[in-house]
């Protein structure tokens, strides 16, 4: 593990919480006080992604991808920087950086995070803090006075998220990104804008393009830094782009991509990009024994739960296998179907709900109570319960209504899982659903059905748990701020043309500049699209790794009824359709995954 601890304070607790993750992770520098109220440490060996500091009594830990194009001294500038300009002098952080700074005969903490993939997670009590990058390491470093927060848990049994930077714990959140914090006090403020230069688009499509090109190229020019030789990971058309763009920057390429042992779940054509452009090509492979090994300490590798969570470790593995092979960074096409608007099964959901929204309510009501049945459940499962989510979304009032994805364990199931009394509640769903889509109402649907998709954060936690798990970096030029903004200015004509099939893999304008520009061969450009999250985690899920979901599962923070998630595991015509005909990812199952996950944190607590 490698994360940044720190504490500050006068609860007795503080100092104690510091020792028990130095138990646990061994690895620690420190710089205390005579009375030992502030304590700054870092676990595990240092690396690109981890560094620290010391200097005129105050001690900096930095850790993230950001670090790389910083140098071997980044933590000693950020440190400089501050001591000549105070906080101001934290303002120029990557946006994948987090910094925590103590001042330990003052008891002073400050810490600040960009708005990239690294975040920080705090624990605040009677004048005291705790900080890590990582939920597991703060949930060891608080031991028995860590206590779960069940008031959000049927939404995040719903939407495989927690929202407002809430965690499973009380009296932990995930800090807002973009933000400076000091302790004691807690006050904050927004980190200084950081300015981006943005090619001139013009009005036509040729600018346009030229605008992409240029923004991408210099972009990955930036991210490459000094380097010369990458590792890339490869999936479909948009790691593609990025190991074609590298190559033709002139630098070398080493293309990974995941093997599964059954082509029917593998990236098509990941081979012939690698040989197309002259790439060392190298299957990761991922069995179930993998996955279940990575699932078994979920919480120790990753820092939030979620519906797809073989989706994170496939990553998580696979960067353990690239710094092995002695890589320091890899890229990735991660960002690219978010801010191009690529996703297929978001832009159909978007005009699913808005069809049903136009349904006669008593038509809709009729549905609702059939799909409701236990009968349909049991005949049905996955695709009875996706009927329910998007009737139920239909019935909401705009935005709230396009907004958020599909309800994975709505009341219904929920009350069959869950033995005894539900946990009490903040707010209900629907007003925590209305209060999220609040002030999103001039939103396109299909713009609307992405931002809801964005915030279950799955992508960032991926990344997040990969560097600190494997201590290399990852980027991607779609998650840089200058691609990014030249994006999401880009009208969604332009990357849906009307006309349409919801189905269509989207981002039509990128796609049209990398043919014209000869980046990628047509066999790339023209494959159907894949899901980033394909495996056989079903079949897997109901076959060797049935007794580890069980096993999981009795870390849940309830009683649940077991013939439920037998039933759930039970072969289903509907689902098999589904699977086969409908859903990219061939994935029926994140309820299980969904479950499994979220049991990996509630089991470390009382």
């Amino acid at each position: 593990m490698r994360a940044i601890v720190a504490a500050a304070g006068i609860a007795a607790g503080a100092s104690n919480c510091f020792a028990n993750a130095a138990r646990a992770d061994r690895e620690f520098i420190e710089h205390t006080s005579a009375d030992g109220t502030v304590r700054l440490g870092t676990s595990g060996a240092a690396g690109t992604i981890l560094q620290w500091a010391v200097r005129d009594g105050y001690s900096a830990a930095v850790l993230g991808s950001g670090l790389l194009a910083l140098g071997d001294d980044a933590a000693g500038r950020i440190l400089g920087n501050f001591l000549r300009r105070g906080t101001p002098g934290l303002d120029d952080i990557p946006d994948d950086a987090a910094v925590v700074i103590a001042q330990p005969s003052t008891g002073q903490l400050i810490s600040a995070a960009g708005v990239g993939n690294h975040r920080l997670f705090a624990w605040q009590r009677d004048g005291s803090v705790l900080l890590a990058t990582h939920l597991g390491l703060l949930a060891t470093a608080l031991g028995a006075e860590l206590r779960l927060d069940r008031s959000y848990e049927d939404f995040l049994l719903g939407f495989g998220f927690l929202p407002d930077g809430r965690t499973p714990y009380e009296l932990v959140r995930a800090l807002p990104g973009g933000k400076l914090y000091e302790w004691p006090g807690g006050t904050s403020r927004p980190l200084g804008p950081k300015s981006i230069e943005l090619q001139e688009t013009g009005a036509g499509q040729t600018a346009l393009k030229q605008a992409l090109h240029d923004t991408l190229i210099e972009t990955l020019a930036e991210q490459a830094g000094g380097r010369r030789r990458h590792a890339v990971l490869l999936g479909g058309f948009d790691s593609a782009l990025v190991a074609a763009g590298l190559r033709r920057l002139g630098h070398d390429v080493d293309c990974y991509t995941f093997s599964f042992g059954d082509t029917r779940y593998e990236q098509r054509n990941a081979g012939a990009l690698a040989d197309h452009i002259g790439a060392k090509f190298t299957r990761v492979e991922l069995t179930a024994d993998v996955i279940g090994n990575a699932l078994s300490r979920y919480s120790d590798v990753l820092s939030q739960p979620g519906a797809q969570p073989h989706y994170l470790l496939h990553t998580v593995h696979a960067s353990r296998v690239i710094a092995a092979d002695g890589h320091n960074s890899v890229f990735t096409g991660d960002g690219c179907d978010a801010i191009f608007l690529g996703y297929p099964t978001v832009s159909r959901r978007a005009r699913v709900v808005t069809r049903l929204g136009r349904m006669p309510v008593k038509v809709r009501h009729a549905l609702l109570a059939a799909a409701a049945t236990q009968r349909a459940e049991h005949s049905l499962g996955h695709v009875a319960r996706m009927a329910r989510s998007a009737l139920r979304s239909a019935a909401l009032p705009w935005p709230a209504s396009g907004h958020l994805p599909t309800q994975y364990l709505d009341e219904i199931a929920l009350q069959r899982l869950r033995r005894g009394a539900p946990p009490a509640r903040i707010e209900s769903i629907r007003d925590t659903r209305l209060r999220l889509a609040a002030g999103l109402e001039q939103l396109d649907p299909v713009r609307l059905a992405f931002h809801g998709n964005g915030l279950t954060g799955q992508s960032r936690a991926k990344v997040e748990g990969s560097v600190a798990d494997s201590g290399i970096a990852q980027f991607s030029p779609f998650l840089h701020a200058r691609m990014r903004s030249l994006a999401t200015s880009l009208p969604v004509g332009v990357l849906r043309p009307p006309g349409g099939a919801a189905g269509d893999a989207g981002k039509a304008v990128l796609i049209d500049m990398v043919r014209e520009r000869g980046l990628l061969p047509e066999t790339i450009i023209a494959m159907p699209k894949q899901s980033p999250s394909d495996s056989p985690i079903d079949t897997w899920y109901a076959g060797p790794l049935r007794p580890l979901v069980f096993s999981l599962l009795d870390r849940l923070p309830f009683d649940y009824d077991r013939s439920y998630i037998e039933e759930i595991l039970a072969p289903k015509r509907a689902e098999n359709v589904y699977r086969n005909r409908v859903s990219l990812g061939h994935h029926a199952f994140q309820a299980i995954g969904l479950l499994c996950s979220y049991a990996s944190f509630t089991g470390r607590a009382k």
